[in-house]
């Protein structure tokens, strides 16, 4: 009477890639960077503005990285690190993969680390002192990079099911924040600003400056980060016609769903999920009573406590599967014998954990907005937010910076992409607007992470004319000198690897992997492991059963 689903159809497997694309792409930026987003650039309409263009020039550039995801589809693995030894070469590629393992997965673990320490002192109300304060950022913040690191070793399935579990409270708040904010302006339109200019702290409303038109750039491409991975569903799709028209039609939604979210929070709050949340859980009153608001705010921060906290374990995750991937591609040295997922997953959580450490002591010491190191005084009731989040400071500018730095590597990416296509070095099956696709892909990322390097650099070119603030005491001088110490640091590693290359050279040279049958990814490996322990199962109780 029904026909059973072909899961070979190509309708079937267009919505298959099609929301599997989603999935890959929405994620936490939304939550954590639309409010940093409004900071910088001052107009909602300039924020909005670049949701639009950043997502269009993905789209555009996605066609390119298919045809340098074909470099690895029948075998490799397709991470940027793999890609940049195919098409680049193998030093360049492991500097990208220590990039990867000292900047980029430790800023990503950081800021949830710091963001669930934070939502934990706002929805329980404790506002301890500030050294206390810079004490459990510390501490906590340690334990939680352990915690979530012994769960991926010896608990895989449980990481696994965590995960699948915080798709769905990532969604469903959003889901309800994208409808509700333009309810809430429906309703409350008249004592709203809308897509208006917003006060600063001081209660003015200051039109923009040039800069504020560049400003952002790090805060969305946060948000779009990891969206070239999407190009390697080529590797597993058995209609490879679909897949191009998945790819693209899925980026699109997600561009456009980014947009009206944006509108959406703007209309109803101040940029945030959590100012829409807050305002639903209210009854959709925008002033309402000390009691209703307490309420509104204890649960909202709850779910964001529990969002990123999930997002802790999917970061340790991804960052211990993407270390030891790179290993196997003979691009990260670890020492022979010791090359298990135990000794990827205990490496990654002590360099993310130093690093995470080093940014909560700078900013917890220095001076930066209204934070005044261990003098700063305790806020009045209702002003916590600010003062709760003072010692994360810079770890919310490393983890836009590190996306900025990993996007002038994907540029550098397509002009190799660009070079092979006359060199033909790497053998890869040619796509359609190839050529365009890179150009503007290239040329309009250079362009975006200048900016976006520019602003955190030197924030007092956000600030009104005027009004320009102190490059020694806006938190740029400081910030400048944790990016050049993190690079230097970076590069050291670095060649100290080259060096163990040369003293403890692979048996087959660069080329291929270690070993093709490597586990490199723990919740694959478990979930296989399951499925096998179910089938044995089952072929023992038919057995009993005859």
């Amino acid at each position: 009477m029904f026909k059973k689903k072909n899961k070979s159809s190509k309708v079937y497997e267009f919505w298959y890639l099609f929301l599997l694309i989603i999935g890959i792409c929405i994620g936490s930026g939304i939550y954590v960077k639309n409010q940093e987003l409004i900071s910088q650039t001052k107009s909602p309409w300039i924020a909005t503005v670049l949701w639009l263009v950043i997502g269009m020039v993905c789209v555009i550039s996605i066609v390119a990285f298919m045809e340098i995801a074909k470099s690895t589809e029948k075998q490799g693995n397709g991470t940027v690190s793999n890609w940049c030894k195919l098409f680049i070469n193998r030093k360049f590629a492991s500097f990208v993969s220590i990039l990867y393992t000292t900047i980029y997965m430790p800023a990503y673990q950081s800021i949830f680390v710091s963001l669930t320490i934070a939502y934990f002192f706002v929805f329980t109300g404790v506002t301890p002192n500030p050294a206390a304060l810079l004490s459990t950022y510390i501490i906590v913040g340690l334990l939680l990079f352990v915690l979530f690191a012994f769960v991926n070793v010896y608990s895989a399935n449980a990481s696994r099911k965590i995960q699948f579990l915080t798709m769905f409270i990532k969604f469903i708040p959003l889901i309800v924040a994208f409808f509700a904010g333009f309810i809430i302006y429906a309703i409350n339109h008249k004592t709203m600003p809308g897509m208006g200019l917003r006060p600063n702290d001081q209660g003015e409303i200051v039109s923009p400056v040039f800069m504020n038109y560049l400003g952002g750039m790090g805060a969305i491409l946060f948000s779009f980060d990891g969206y070239i991975f999407t190009a390697n569903t080529q590797k597993s799709a058995k209609n490879k016609k679909v897949v191009p028209l998945a790819i693209i039609a899925g980026l699109i939604f997600i561009t456009l769903f980014y947009v009206l979210m944006a509108f959406s929070l703007f209309l109803g709050g101040d940029g945030s999920v959590q100012s829409v949340l807050k305002t639903v859980f209210a009854g959709f009153n925008t002033n309402p009573s000390p009691k209703a608001e307490k309420a509104a705010n204890t649960v909202v921060y709850l779910i964001m406590f529990f969002i990123c906290l999930f997002n802790i374990n999917m970061f340790t995750h991804f960052g211990t599967s993407n270390l030891l991937s790179d290993h196997n591609m003979k691009l990260v040295y670890l020492k022979e014998g010791k090359a298990s997922f135990k000794t990827a997953a205990f490496t990654q959580a002590a360099i993310s954990g130093t690093f995470y450490v080093a940014l909560i002591l700078i900013g917890g010491l220095s001076a930066h907005g209204g934070w005044n190191g261990i003098s700063t005084v305790a806020p009045e009731a209702g002003k916590e937010a600010g003062y709760l989040t003072g010692p994360m400071f810079y770890v919310g500018i490393m983890s836009s910076v590190c996306v900025v730095l990993i996007f002038i590597v994907i540029s550098i990416l397509m002009i190799s992409a660009m070079i092979n296509r006359k060199t033909q070095k790497v053998k890869v099956d040619k796509v359609k607007f190839f050529w365009p696709a890179a150009i503007i892909g290239t040329v309009f990322f250079l362009f975006f992470t200048i900016c976006g390097l520019i602003v955190f650099l030197a924030p007092q070119l956000l600030d009104p004319a005027g009004q320009k603030t102190k490059w020694t005491e806006n938190g740029g001088m400081v910030f400048t000198i944790i990016f050049l110490i993190t690079l230097v640091a970076t590069i050291v590693v670095w060649l100290l690897q080259e060096r163990m290359f040369k003293k403890y050279p692979f048996k087959n040279g660069f080329e291929g992997e270690i070993d093709p049958l490597m586990k490199v990814n723990n919740w694959m490996a478990a979930k296989e492991a399951q499925d096998h322990k179910e089938l044995k199962n089952e072929s023992k109780a038919k057995i009993k059963s005859t």
